[in-house]
């Protein structure tokens, strides 16, 4: 008689312990099941069986007990938990030779508190490490918990931020764009249950990068960052394969309902609720999230999943800029000639020449939901879903933002931190954006499997649409310096050197001074990206406990339609602006402002020739068609798999683009075609040594896809005095696109160590890349002949062999048991990055040692501690990246960038009720601001933001 017989007789007909005999659970290996509703002791039996697993359990109690029906594919230690359903035995895992079913007592069952952070956060972290195992590659993960998460305004751009090796591209004091392993978040690959998402970018640019700040972090379950690549992943991504999958209705067991309602404090105030800025508050704001699911129909075969989100916040800022110019006085209080430090006589003390200062009112507002419907019939491996989502973010802002060059002809009161200096020009900016986002897609998918094979058909379509009005008026004044018409600025000026401006002598005096327009200009923007996606998988003999010879082999076909428009009203300067101007409620920065809400634009004269002009460049279209084939082979031992693939990447476009005469646009478009075809190779090798101790090494090529905008580009031709040209032999600019571009082609490297512990609740992983990347891309400047005329030629050109490596190091540790039933979840890591890039500017080569959005340095971690005393637990989340390039220019010295960001977050949250939950936040705990810098090194402070700190408080229902 077998073992498992033996085991059986003894469940039958004693009370002792039964045996089952098979693998360790703890293993979360997949498996497909049929077991109806039956006897508890029967059902372990077919659960062993079609698993194998060890199973200890008491069978006289079993024998009295009734078990849950289990059906499809799912993993065993989710299986197990739903065939015993809500009977008296608990699981224990910790040995893993045997899995043994204890009865509860009343000493050891758990609170609600614990049970529900089960249910979810403990359930949310397996899935994380399981991801991470079964990955022949380097992947790390973030699922999405309603309870424990924390953020009111939580999108996927602020989870994907406490994984190892990402950056937040910052939009004010929240990311927008994440940059994976230093690499420009241009070059990610970002997809929604497998589907590429269309994105309009910064202020309404087409570019690749897809804007995370839009997807609610609730409408998704698990979000993976894929770092290494085979053939079964998408050929365009350099720095990361990003794939959001959406929450599951079968992820519970029926009704489920989450409710969270909150209000938000922001510290800074700026000039909202003044300076004739209507509607909006100084501090408040206020949201609310919903999540709604629940299974139904016979055998409850179908869900539905609905998530809903809603928020007005208000994000004031103030802003401070600093030029590179200063005054240097002798102790007499005259300027020094010539007007440098290195001057014998010097007092000792500067003074700024520029002040330079802005305020932003900003009303920012979300509003959108997403819905799924789900298809499972039992006992036939097919499965289905289809799902839509639409979100709308706008935003109301103004900008009040003044600028004054001081005068050299005296200074009285100096002191190393402050003084007073004579107004030379005063400099008033006034804009106003009113711009809205929509973000929609509507996604299918279709499954079939067996025990070994998988056939996946996903097609989707999804679209971004953006509408901006832009009012900006600029007006400038050069007061008398004479008698009593002179006007004095007194300002302060900081250890890093900037300047503010604390009072002005007179304000009556300088309005009235006579400030003329010097630009008046309204911009109506309106942009639409679509991507069409189609995408067939096939795959044979890859389950996760597979072993032998296997194959995925796929197609995907990918259309990409984009537009841009600028309806651009131009008109004369040079009238007299002070009757559009007021002085303000609130000084910061101090100057008079412009009322743009009660502007007088129809006293303006319109320039017909400039606005039809401007309005015809700014328009170009971008049609793309991808055709992507591929085949993977795979083939793995008892301990160790090899995958060999390769990917064909094909693409053809057409780039649509105003025709000029050379400074003016004809009315006629021109069609520009082109395309290309990369074959891309990987090579995966995973090998698993004992003690859960496993070895990745990849290669892989992949492919860096062009910017719509640097193919579709008008040309525009210039002579004379601009920003891009200077006095002297060269005279004339000429800017333009480059539908000849080459897409980046990567050769990637890694070599990764994953230690797995505390019975697969941890993992330790140190990982090594390197990326070699040739045909970079970056915007360079040439001095070529044309009409006979000297020319700078500004274009975006194929670059040099351009190179990354680094180390990255992080720890995952959840459940560390504390005193007093107290316990701990870690997660920390460190990055540490060198790049090297060679660029042309004027006619000169320029080599840097790091790449666009690369830090040198990231580290992102944070700790939860769980108190059950208080049934809640405390969570404190911190990043660092070090200082990175923004943007290149011909002039090294003016390269720029941001300076080295902290960001610390922390949170509370306890129970009231078995249903009801506080929690408490604040971001940006220690106040840390935004920061620019230029110079080669940046090195030298360009300007900082101040956004304050923003408190939440939740009330949550679930």
């Amino acid at each position: 008689m077998s073992f498992s017989g033996r085991s059986r007789l003894l469940a039958l007909s004693t009370s002792v312990v039964c045996l089952i005999p098979t693998l360790s659970i703890a293993q979360d290996k997949q498996s497909t099941f049929a077991i109806p509703a039956q006897k508890l002791t029967a059902a372990l039996m077919a659960f062993s069986r079609q698993t194998g697993l060890h199973i200890a359990f008491d069978g006289k109690v079993a024998d009295i007990l009734r078990s849950a029906p289990l059906y499809g594919k799912m993993d065993n230690f989710s299986a197990l938990h739903k065939l015993l359903g809500t009977n008296i035995f608990k699981i224990d895992a910790s040995n893993q030779n045997f899995i043994t079913l204890r009865a509860k007592t009343a000493q050891k069952t758990k609170t609600s508190e614990q049970a529900r952070e089960d249910n979810l956060t403990v359930q949310g972290h397996r899935r994380e490490l399981r991801t991470k195992r079964n990955f022949a590659g380097v992947v790390d993960t973030a699922t999405y918990d309603d309870l424990s998460n924390l953020g009111g305004a939580t999108s996927i751009a602020q989870m994907l931020t406490q994984l190892p090796g990402v950056t937040g591209i910052r939009n004010g004091d929240e990311p927008r764009y994440i940059s994976v392993r230093g690499v420009s978040s241009d070059l990610n690959q970002t997809m929604l249950d497998g589907i590429t998402l269309a994105s309009i970018s910064d202020g309404g640019s087409i570019r690749r990068r897809v804007n995370l700040q839009n997807i609610p972090a609730e409408m998704t379950g698990e979000d993976s960052i894929y770092k290494t690549f085979t053939a079964e992943q998408d050929g365009g991504a350099i720095g990361a394969v990003i794939d959001m999958n959406p929450r599951s209705a079968f992820d519970h067991k029926g009704l489920y309902k989450y409710i969270n309602a909150y209000g938000i404090y922001s510290t800074e105030k700026g000039s909202a609720g003044a300076n004739r800025i209507p509607g909006m508050s100084p501090h408040l704001g206020q949201g609310a999230k919903a999540v709604f699911s629940d299974r139904f129909g016979k055998n409850n075969e179908f869900g539905i999943m609905t998530s809903f989100r809603y928020q007005k916040r208000t994000r004031n800022t103030s802003k401070t800029w600093q030029e590179d110019s200063y005054n240097y006085y002798d102790t007499k209080g005259k300027i020094l000639k010539p007007n440098a430090s290195t001057t014998p006589g010097w007092n000792g003390m500067t003074a700024p020449r520029y002040v330079d200062g802005g305020s932003y009112s900003n009303d920012l507002n979300t509003l959108g939901g997403a819905a799924r419907l789900e298809w499972r019939p039992k006992n036939t491996g097919l499965s289905a879903s289809v799902m839509g989502y639409a979100y709308q973010r706008w935003e109301d802002s103004f900008m009040e933002h003044n600028e004054y060059l001081l005068d050299d002809t005296g200074i009285w009161n100096q002191t190393p931190t402050s003084g007073r200096e004579y107004i030379y020009r005063a400099r008033t900016i006034g804009r106003k954006d009113n711009w809205k986002m929509n973000t929609n897609g509507v996604l299918g998918n279709l499954n079939w499997h067996d025990n070994i094979s998988t056939l996946k058909l996903r097609a989707g379509y999804t679209w971004e649409d953006y509408f901006n009005h832009e009012p900006y008026v600029t007006a400038r004044v050069y007061p008398s310096e004479k008698g009593n018409k002179a006007v004095f600025a007194d300002y302060t000026i900081d250890k890093e050197r900037v300047a503010t401006l604390t009072d002005i002598s007179d304000m009556n005096k300088l309005l009235n001074s006579g400030y003329t327009f010097q630009t008046v200009q309204q911009e109506y923007d309106r942009d639409h990206e679509g991507v069409a996606n189609v995408r067939l998988d096939y795959t044979r003999n890859l389950n996760p406990d597979s072993h032998g010879f296997g194959f995925a082999s796929g197609f995907e076909w990918r259309s990409l339609d984009a537009t841009n428009s600028s309806n651009q009203l131009w008109y004369t300067p040079g009238g007299d602006a002070t009757s559009s101007m007021f002085i303000p409620d609130m000084k910061n920065p101090n100057g008079p402002f412009f009322d743009l809400t009660h502007f007088a634009w129809d006293k303006q004269t319109l320039d017909a020739d400039k606005s039809r002009s401007y309005t015809q460049l700014a328009y170009f279209r971008y049609k793309e068609q991808l055709f992507d084939g591929y085949v993977s082979l795979h083939y793995k031992w008892r301990h160790s798999q090899l995958i060999a693939g390769v990917r064909a990447d094909a693409v053809n476009f057409n780039a649509f683009i105003p025709e000029t005469d050379g400074a003016n646009a004809t009315g006629k478009i021109n069609k520009k075609n082109g395309g290309y075809i990369n074959p891309l190779p990987s090579l995966t090798f995973v090998h698993e040594f004992p003690r859960d101790l496993i070895l990745h090494a990849v290669y892989s090529q992949s492919v860096g896809r062009p910017q719509p905008t640097d193919l579709a580009q008008a040309e525009q031709y210039s002579c004379g005095n601009s920003d891009d040209t200077q006095a002297g032999s060269v005279n004339c600019s000429l800017t333009r696109g480059n539908p000849n571009l080459r897409p980046r082609q990567a050769q990637n490297f890694d070599v990764s160590i994953d230690k797995f512990f505390n019975h697969g609740r941890g993992v330790f992983s140190v990982a090594y890349f390197n990326k070699i990347i040739k045909h970079d891309i970056y915007t360079t400047r040439s001095t070529e002949l044309i009409n006979d005329e000297l020319t700078y030629v500004k274009q975006p050109r194929n670059a040099n062999t351009s190179t990354l490596m680094g180390v990255e190091v992080s720890v995952v540790n959840r459940s560390i048991k504390g005193p007093w039933n107290q316990s701990f979840d870690v997660n920390a890591s460190g990055t540490w990055m060198r790049g090297r890039m060679t660029y042309e500017g004027a006619n000169v080569s320029y080599k840097l040692n790091q790449l666009p959005e690369q830090p040198k340095y990231i580290f992102n971690g944070s700790v939860t501690w769980h108190i059950p005393q208080i049934r809640g637990a405390l969570k404190a989340s911190f990043s660092y990246s070090a200082k990175y390039l923004e943007g290149l220019n011909d002039d090294p010295t003016q390269i720029y960038g941001y300076g080295s960001q902290p960001s610390l977050d922390i949170g509370a949250w306890h129970d009231i009720t078995d249903s009801l939950r506080f929690k408490y936040e604040v971001y940006n705990l220690a106040g840390s601001h935004t920061r620019m810098y230029y110079g080669k090194n940046l090195n030298r402070l360009e300007a900082k933001e101040n956004y304050g700190r923003s408190i939440y408080f939740e009330v949550v229902y679930n």
